[in-house]
């Protein structure tokens, strides 16, 4: 057993050797913006994941109501333009190129989308809606970043 644990050990990659592999490559488009709206659109970033974990707590209890809420207010159509009192001018879509706006847009529709199908009450159709929130998510996040 122990020749076989030192066997392995000289098998892995030791931390030096991890050290010394060049860095992989981002391969996503690089948005550039002013700070301010960078800033702002980390937040709503951070605030999303923060609303669909709340989500999905609200799906395990079965709390599709409130599940939609959730989604409406800070997903949905609703959230869209909250940065216009606090920064005219300055929110983020304005900076963003057009394919990560739609992107943007496409994922406010989807979480409205998702709202309306949770108040009907049918968990599976929930489920699918919150797959296309979901989707919307990890396209853009795999296709832009703004550092």
């Amino acid at each position: 057993m122990r020749h076989a644990l030192i066997s392995l050990a000289l098998l892995l990659p030791t931390p030096l050797a991890l050290a010394q592999q060049p860095a992989p490559q981002d391969h996503r488009q690089l948005a550039t913006m002013p700070e301010l709206p960078r800033a702002l659109m980390r937040a709503d970033m951070q605030d999303h994941l923060v609303a669909l974990n709340e989500i999905f707590g609200y799906l395990a209890e079965n709390k599709l109501d409130a599940a939609a809420e959730t989604a409406e207010k800070r997903l949905g159509k609703s959230a869209m333009g909250k940065h216009a009192a606090v920064a005219p001018g300055q929110g983020p879509g304005r900076f963003m190129p057009d394919a990560m706006r739609q992107m943007g847009w496409d994922m406010h529709a989807a979480g409205s989308e998702f709202a309306q199908v949770a108040k009907g009450g049918d968990t599976a159709k929930t489920y699918t809606a919150l797959q296309k929130v979901m989707s919307s998510c990890v396209a853009c996040h795999m296709s832009f970043r703004t550092r």
